[in-house]
């Protein structure tokens, strides 16, 4: 029997793609042990060579499998929980904290490598940064009255063991904010209470995102997922126009009961079961059965590629 090696190569890295966030959330894989997933990288170098040395015998497809294997190892630990790539330990060493208040509509900028990020509103009608770590270079933090943006100490190129940043920001709720939001290789959570968001853009790249809009007023949102894991709860007393779009990752959207939902989707090799959530295709798009009368509505676009995307998720979004 002839073995097709693209074929038998592409089916393994998929199994172990799907297999590895199922893993994680069911509670098999630790998140310590999806994280160093990435380690396991000098493995490709010998599937390679095995390839090169098993060519002319029967076990010639070897090679291909352990490449295969790997990397899916790799890429699946992404899914699950973001890789650890080039994020190092340690306690933080390094702590800035800066507050300041806005006059008017405003802009933030949050860019973070290699670490975790708690957003939410504060209670004094500032904003509010504190920012550690753990190699000893304090986050980069530039403010005026109309504007903040907060970034990791570089921002560009990669090295192995990076610094682990930790940031605790909180964004006042009096004023109209247009947030952009970048994250790579680490985790954050955006719980914005009452926070006025005229817009706001998240870009999730080898990571783990969780944006919690219970109580916000958000204008127009843009989520983009790269290879990462993404959660959204929307808010059940506003309306929204959102725009998400998901590349090899995956991404649970959490609707309250009483808000319209309404979803354009497209996908490329992708899974997204909007029937089971109780949805209708109407007119080339998904509606709720209550959208025509709720009183608040969210219009989704969806596009997904070599993804998940699923809507009220059995375990919620967290």
């Amino acid at each position: 029997m002839r073995v097709d090696r693209a074929r038998l190569n592409w089916g393994i890295f998929f199994i172990v793609l799907g297999s590895v966030p199922l893993a994680y959330h069911e509670g098999v894989v630790s998140s310590a042990v999806a994280g160093d997933a990435w380690r396991l990288w000098p493995l490709i170098l010998v599937g390679i060579g095995l390839g090169f040395v098993l060519s002319r015998t029967p076990a010639f497809f070897v090679g291909g499998l352990v490449v295969a294997i790997c990397v899916g190892l790799v890429f699946g630990s992404a899914l699950a929980i973001g890789p650890n790539i080039g994020c190092g330990g340690g306690n933080a060493t390094h702590t800035v904290a800066q507050s300041g208040a806005f006059v008017g509509s405003s802009s933030v900028e949050l860019d973070l490598q290699c670490g975790s990020a708690k957003v939410s509103t504060s209670i004094d009608g500032q904003w509010h940064v504190s920012a550690a770590d753990s190699g000893g270079s304090a986050a980069q933090i530039s403010s005026n009255a109309s504007w903040l943006r907060v970034s990791s100490a570089t921002t560009s190129g990669w090295s192995f063991d990076r610094a682990n940043d930790d940031w605790q920001v909180a964004l006042p709720s009096g004023t109209p904010i247009d947030l952009t939001s970048t994250l790579d290789a680490g985790d954050a959570h955006f719980s914005f209470g009452a926070t006025n968001l005229a817009s706001a853009r998240f870009t999730l790249n080898f990571g783990s995102l969780h944006v919690d809009l219970s109580g916000a007023k958000v204008g127009m949102l843009t989520l983009s997922t790269n290879l990462g894991a993404a959660s959204m709860t929307l808010d059940e007393s506003s309306d929204l126009t959102a725009d998400l779009k998901t590349n090899l990752g995956s991404l649970d959207v959490c609707v309250p009961a009483g808000l319209g939902v309404q979803v354009a989707a497209s996908d490329s090799l992708s899974s997204s079961d909007f029937s089971g959530a109780g949805l209708v295709h109407v007119g080339g798009v998904w509606k709720s059965p209550d959208y025509d009368i709720a009183a608040h509505k969210a219009n989704l676009t969806v596009e997904t590629s070599l993804g998940r995307l699923t809507l009220n998720p059995a375990g919620g979004c967290k």
